[in-house]
């Protein structure tokens, strides 16, 4: 199965008038900073509240599929790493400058050496993988003591039955379940809030506390970031 093709033909939803707009305004932004893609918001919220100061970050986004959250260029980070099972966009990637890794997670081991990472980012893959005891440990042992790993997944108590309408999701996950299980891998938890990735983007445009705000609507999913105690 193809499946990066297949998602992006099957899955992905088509964008709304008001999505275009907020996307139209964070490009122009976006454009404004240096930056080729409003998909950098992301990763750039994560620089800006956990990495202040700090330089030669590297940084790998798991199940990365088109990179986009490794769209984010700045002098602090020296290495962006995508790692997936499907090297559909290998080649497109490293013309980016973004290191790609073929594995499959599903194995249970993320490959590269242990406290190697600053930030390691999952987002929509975990519920795709049948071993999260294992990635969680792996997750741990590849950062760096005082590193961040940022996760989202679906929130089964808001999909319901709606979860398996993707034939990849194999675990469902609640606000509960996602603390259990990073907090028993020793993972300090720094955030743990309803996530809509849309809104979470286009927050960007708008001070923290609203930013915070607009997240408890239409939040279908979870955000959890937790950091490696140091």
């Amino acid at each position: 199965m193809d499946y990066a093709e297949n998602y992006e033909r099957c899955c992905k939803e088509k964008t709304t008038f008001l999505q275009q707009q907020f996307i139209n305004v964070l490009s122009k932004k976006a454009q404004e900073a240096g930056q080729d893609s409003h998909k950098m918001w992301s990763l750039k919220y994560l620089m800006d509240h956990y990495f202040q100061n700090q330089s030669g970050l590297k940084v790998m986004d798991c199940g990365a599929w088109d990179g986009w959250f490794l769209s984010y260029e700045t002098p602090a980070i020296s290495q962006r790493i995508a790692l997936d099972f499907d090297a559909h966009y290998a080649d497109q990637l490293r013309s980016k400058g973004i290191d790609f890794i073929l594995a499959d997670m599903e194995q249970g081991k993320i490959p590269v050496a242990s406290e190697s990472l600053d930030l390691v980012a999952m987002t929509s893959t975990l519920e795709h993988l049948s071993c999260p005891e294992h990635i969680a440990t792996e997750i741990r042992r590849v950062l760096k003591p005082g590193g961040i790993a940022f996760i989202t997944v679906p929130d089964i108590m808001k999909y319901k039955f709606n979860f398996w309408n993707d034939i990849t999701h194999k675990r469902p996950f609640t606000i509960h379940s996602l603390r259990f299980l990073f907090e028993s891998h020793k993972m300090e938890t720094l955030k743990l809030i309803p996530y809509n990735h849309n809104l979470f983007i286009a927050g960007n445009l708008f001070p923290e506390p609203i930013h915070n705000f607009m997240m408890s609507f239409r939040a279908n999913a979870l955000m959890y970031i937790g950091r490696k105690p140091a």
